[in-house]
């Protein structure tokens, strides 16, 4: 994109410019005016720059009939002067804003680095509170969990040990009772033996008898005190054998509880070791964070001096560029893209657009290396002959045209059969001198009005009945149905009708009171594809349909026109809208600016494009379409007419 007009664009505007002024001149100069009236005229170049008089020598005395040519070589000269000037100002004014563009992107990276300070910093303050208010609470709660444990087995240990010192007693108090039934046991067979020797070593029966029977009572208190003991020593062994069993298990609880207490000692020491590290750890991460807290500030204050250094040069800045140019905004000059294709926005081609549009398709040929394109969303049957013949008129190429109607109309093959009149032997015709129209008569009813085109193409019939306009049919240059339309009685159209050159009806307008109530599409096989509800969301679907499939498409146009403002809201950045009086009525032109997000344009003159400074919310990119306004003097260099200069020269003398 280029800031600068080019060189020959310059010349050619200066060229315009002079050859304009030429013509506004009287074609003979007042043969009153003396000659010192040149005087004032000469002087007006003086409040431009000291370098500029000295560029241009102040003329010899000249005579009175050689008048207009000094003063038209003088406007040249200022004209010249006043371009020079314009190149100057506007290079001044791109780097002025392109020095504040790079102050507000360094007031922009500073910004951004004051934020991450500041969340830096936040994040640091987070931390060293998070940090101060960890107390380990968990590590606590296990040492006060573990300690509850340890309690609980010390008092399940001396449980177990006291078991343990019970059982051991009752298991020597039943090994002693085993002896000492040992004993009885020993001394009761003892007894036993005893009495048996005595009865074995007796021969005597009568004597065995005798013994026996004194001691019968021994006896029986032997054999009965032999199976007590008996009984009683299976008893204490039983019972030895269950204690035996009580105390190992008693035991096995008891080594497993010391067990469980060594590890509760154990995780006890872990856990306090663990405690002493997260301290230790905190304390070198609140240093760290401190050293990080300290260097933070330092660099926020630091960037906080450079933040307001930035906006103290963004506000001198921008009070040399409000002060010098009285605007906030950059206006710069932008340039057509070779690879991109622009074409011109037109609902119809009528003459109330026609000087904008010849000045837009000359400034388009004079820029571009391709012929423009012209998109239109009006129906007119010969909008080809009719481009022709502008384009011819104005001696431009002849742009390519893409039209609503036209577009829904096509079809392939073209098949449509060429309309004709039969002969009917009911009929009467009356022909026109030239045979161009013709009225169709039943009896002395009028049936048809007929225009033709040419000698063998019907252009349109218009229908009646009972003497009512009820039915009009367009056709194109082929002499195929293109449009017709129904009229009510009263006159007011009812409906209106399009259809393919093949023939098939592809748009049904339905009208209420004159006014578009509902359009129906229809598809190839008569079934309908949509309804619209009005004109503009007709033109509005197919232009947006037709710009997706032309993503290279920048489109000029004319921002009062409802269409294209309502594409602005989807292809801003793809349009360029047309301004023609800014200058004299800008208020129209802000308004469309704030509500539509434009940030290129073009305009009809450079006092245009210098206005806009004055009215725009934000920077712009914009190039002015030179016509013979566009080139004119600013008002402080403006020769004044020779009439004014003589009575000038009256009023010093």
């Amino acid at each position: 994109m280029r800031l600068f007009k080019s060189k020959d664009k310059t010349e050619q505007s200066a060229l315009t410019t002079l050859l304009s002024v030429n013509k506004q001149e009287p074609d003979q100069p007042d043969p009153a005016q003396p000659e010192s009236a040149a005087a004032p005229a000469s002087a007006a170049p003086e409040p431009v720059t000291a370098a500029a008089t000295a560029a241009a020598p102040a003329p010899a005395p000249t005579p009175a009939a050689d008048l207009p040519a000094a003063i038209d070589r003088l406007k040249g000269q200022l004209k010249g002067l006043a371009t020079q000037y314009q190149g100057l100002r506007q290079e001044l004014q791109t780097k002025m804003f392109a020095q504040r563009d790079v102050i507000k992107q360094t007031l922009r990276e500073v910004s951004a680095r004051e934020k991450r300070i500041t969340v830096q910093l936040a994040d640091i303050a987070q931390q060293q509170k998070d940090l101060q208010a960890q107390d380990d609470a968990a590590l606590h709660s296990q040492l006060t969990d573990l300690a509850q444990a340890k309690a609980a087995l010390q008092k399940q240990i001396t449980n177990l040990e006291q078991q343990v010192t019970t059982l051991q007693k009752s298991v020597d108090d039943n090994d002693q009772a085993i002896k000492d039934n040992a004993a009885a046991q020993q001394k009761n067979r003892a007894d036993n033996a005893k009495l048996a020797a005595e009865i074995k070593g007796e021969a005597d029966l009568v004597a065995v008898v005798q013994i026996i029977e004194k001691n019968k009572d021994e006896v029986f208190a032997l054999h009965t005190q032999a199976e007590t003991l008996t009984k009683e020593a299976a008893q204490l062994q039983e019972k030895g054998t269950r204690l035996q069993d009580e105390l190992a298990n008693t035991q096995d609880g008891l080594t497993a509880a010391n067990r469980k207490s060594t590890e509760n000692d154990q995780q006890t020491r872990q856990i306090e070791q663990k405690l002493d590290q997260a301290k230790r750890d905190r304390h070198a991460q609140l240093n760290t964070l401190q050293t990080q807290e300290k260097a933070a500030k330092q660099q926020h204050q630091t960037i906080v001096a450079q933040f307001e250094a930035c906006q103290r040069d963004l506000a001198a800045i921008q009070d040399d560029i409000q002060h010098i140019f009285n605007t906030d905004h950059l206006i710069r000059l932008f340039q057509l893209h070779d690879n991109h294709q622009y074409g011109v926005l037109a609902s119809d081609f009528g003459a109330a657009q026609e000087q904008d549009m010849v000045a837009i398709f000359q400034y388009l040929e004079a820029h571009l290396k391709h012929p423009a394109i012209l998109i239109s969303y009006g129906y007119d049957p010969d909008l080809a002959d009719h481009i022709q013949t502008w384009a011819a008129k104005h001696d431009l190429h002849t742009p390519t045209v893409y039209n609503l109607f036209t577009e829904l109309q096509k079809s392939a093959p073209n098949t449509a059969q060429q309309m004709t009149i039969p002969d009917n032997d009911h009929w009467r015709s009356v022909w026109s001198d030239g045979r161009r129209t013709r009225d169709i008569y039943d009896h002395d009813q009028h049936l048809m009005h007929v225009t033709y085109r040419d000698a063998d193409h019907i252009n349109q019939i218009d229908y009646y009945s009972e003497e009512h306009l009820s039915k009009r049919s367009e056709f194109n240059e082929h002499g195929q149905l293109s449009r017709t339309t129904t009229f009510a009685k009263d006159g007011t159209m009812q409906q209106v009708d399009y259809y393919r050159i093949e023939g098939t009806l592809v748009l049904s307008f339905h009208y209420v009171d004159e006014k578009v109530d509902n359009i129906q599409m229809f598809d190839t096989n008569g079934l309908l594809y949509t309804v619209f509800n009005s004109t503009h969301d007709l033109a509005y679907w197919w232009l947006a349909a037709f710009w997706k499939q032309h993503p290279e498409l920048f489109v000029i146009g004319d921002p009062s026109d409802p269409i294209f403002t309502r594409l602005a809201a989807d292809y801003a950045d793809q349009e360029l809208p047309y301004f023609s009086q800014i200058t004299t009525k800008p208020a129209p032109v802000k308004k469309a600016l704030q509500d539509t997000p434009w940030t290129q344009l073009l305009v009809a003159t450079m006092a245009d494009q210098q206005a806009l400074g004055k009215i725009t919310n934000r920077d712009l990119s914009v190039d002015y379409i030179a016509t013979g306004a566009a080139d004119t003097l600013p008002e402080a260099l403006t020769l004044a007419a020779p009439a004014q200069t003589k009575a000038a020269a009256q009023a010093t003398e």
